[in-house]
């Protein structure tokens, strides 16, 4: 029983590391050509220069809690494309996508950002406006 904290104390390690793992492989997509996303986009959004992808599922919590928010940038901007990862596994792979919700905004066919995590109508306006 001596080395049972140190078993606990690497358990813990892995589990508090995971989450850096998940944010730096979503931050190694940044600045890369996006992949080919033209199977997900509507006829609009294929003349846009600028488009964010909303990666969700719909057993998240706070996928939910920031689906009604979604729903009124891609109303007011028109260039929001969302993707239930459970229906779209190939595409969230394409994207790097390792948590939900993850938002990625395509800039010129270049990842210009990615953020994990529920996020504010004013970090949304500042992404699309």
């Amino acid at each position: 029983m001596e080395y049972l904290p140190f078993i606990l104390i690497g358990v813990m390690a892995v589990f508090m590391a995971m989450p850096l793992f998940i944010w730096l492989g979503s931050k190694r997509m940044q600045g890369r050509d996006a992949p080919d996303c033209a199977a997900l986009l509507t006829a609009e959004q294929r003349g846009r220069d600028k488009l964010l992808f909303y990666f969700y599922s719909e057993h998240c919590g706070p996928c939910r809690t920031l689906a009604p928010l979604i729903d009124t940038m891609a109303e007011r901007y028109g260039n929001v494309v969302k993707v239930d990862v459970t229906q779209q596994p190939a595409a969230a792979r394409q994207f790097g996508v390792r948590a939900t919700p993850t938002l990625v905004l395509v800039d010129g066919g270049k990842v210009v950002k990615v953020m994990l995590g529920a996020v504010s109508e004013k970090q949304l306006e500042v992404l699309l406006g």
